[in-house]
Parts: C-alpha cells; structure tokens; sequence
C-alpha cells in the first residue's frame, strides 16, 4: 500500500467532521469515495494529501507519518484538486501548470526540458494543448477544471487525489476525464457525485455523517440498503447491453422530520 489513514479523526471550528475513519490505498489502485453532502470527503482528502492537522488519529505514507514530511516531498508524491481550487487571474494556461513542477525545482536544480515536456503531456491529456496562452479569467468554469487537472498531472505524483473532478465538465470532457484518471499508472483517489461513475473503480468507499459505512468492491457497497440507507434514494443494479453495471433510481425517500 501507498497510503494509510489510522483511526482518523478531524475537526472544523470545534465541530468534529471526521470520526475515527480507517483504509488503505493500495499501489495502482483506484478508489472511488462517495457519501451524501457533508459527509466528509472533502475533509477526508485534505487530510490524506497532509492539508490541515487531524485531531487524532494519522495518515502514513509509505509507512511514514505524513505529517513528518516536508511539504515539497509530500508534493512530489501527492497532488490534490480541489473542488474550490483557483489561481490568479494573470496567469496564462501554460503558466498555471507549470506551477505543477516547482515542488522539483531548486537552487541546484533549475528549469529544464523534463519539465517542459511534463507540461506538454499534461496539457494534452485534459485537451487544453491550443489554449496555453489563454489569461485564466478568459476561461469557462469547465476549462479551469481542466487546468486544475493538468496541474496535479504535471507533478507526476504516485497518488493523484480528485475531489469531485467533473464537477462544471461537459458529459463529453466528463467521461474523457475519468477514462484518463482510470489509465494512469498511479494510484487515485477520486470524490465521485454520480455513482454510477464509482462502479468503474477498483473499491468504493462510502462515507455518511463523517464515518466510513462501507469500504469494499462498487458492486457491494453500491446495494440497495446502503443507497436507501445513506442517501434515502431507492435504486437497483442493472446491467447495460455490454455488460457493465449501472443504477437505475426509482424513487427518492422522504426523510424523517
């Protein structure tokens, strides 16, 4: 495993968001995360790319506390996008995924084709490869997602954490991205809105009122008792003509008081 959150807990002006949540991120794997609004994952993945100071509890990279490591080597080992990320609008594209590769730079180690060339593929890889000259406040909400994106790809890191990454996407930049998140030889983490997206990941970890409820393959916590449960919607599995699996909702539940 890359990662491992022990027993964590977290707390935002005095109010405890997180209690006591345990997993894993394996190495190469694909975790998708879901659980109704403010259930914590937002919190959950700041946590775990070594943003803000658990109230117990720890997360280990490697084996090693995170939060013995210095900021530029957690850098270069995790990217995180942030739902509500932004940058400054004088920034032209290029210049904003370039920021990407300063957890690499140093006084002995200064700008250099390697990382031109990372720029470009991220770039490339989010289709943003003919706006780089674009200034930031030009951008649609979807563009600067996508720069976001191409950001966190640039610093190459082994653990890639997305927070609902496809939130101001068009279906077709949508689906381009998570065909990309899924091809990465990395491990990632991805905060999922639409569930039927987290059926593509390896394991689903389902999140409610800051605890982890079900952790395990898509299939099983994607049940109908844990939907109705968590997110009072009912919904059953079906499969599409090739095969892969998918919910279909039929109803959503009133909730108590």
């Amino acid at each position: 495993m890359v990662l491992r959150v022990e027993n964590l807990q977290a707390k935002a002006h005095r109010v405890e968001i997180l209690h006591g949540i345990s997993l894993t991120v394996g190495e190469g794997e694909y975790l998708g995360l879901i659980g109704p609004n403010g259930s914590g994952k937002s919190t959950l993945m700041r946590m775990m790319a070594g943003l803000g100071k658990p109230s117990g509890g720890r997360v280990l990279w490697q084996d090693r506390p995170l939060a013995e490591l210095g900021a530029q080597v957690r850098a270069r080992q995790i990217a995180l996008v942030e739902q509500q990320a932004e940058t400054t609008d004088r920034l032209r594209v290029r210049e904003a995924v370039e920021l990407g590769r300063i957890p690499f730079l140093s006084p002995l180690r200064g700008w250099s084709m390697r990382d031109s060339e990372a720029v470009t593929r991220a770039l490339s890889a989010v289709d943003m490869a003919g706006r780089e000259d674009r200034l930031w406040h030009t951008l649609s909400g979807g563009e600067r997602q996508r720069v976001h994106i191409a950001r966190a790809l640039a610093q190459s890191p082994a653990l890639l954490l997305l927070d609902e990454p496809t939130n101001h996407l068009d279906i077709r930049h949508q689906l381009a991205l998570l065909a990309l998140v899924r091809s990465l030889p990395v491990s990632r983490v991805i905060a999922l809105h639409d569930l039927n997206h987290a059926f593509s990941c390896d394991r689903v970890a389902l999140l409610e009122g800051g605890r982890l409820k079900a952790i395990g393959p898509p299939a099983e916590v994607l049940s109908p008792d844990n939907l109705r449960e968590s997110f009072g919607v009912e919904a059953r599995q079906v499969r599409d003509p090739d095969g892969h699996l998918a919910l279909h909702f039929t109803a959503s539940l009133p909730r108590a008081g």
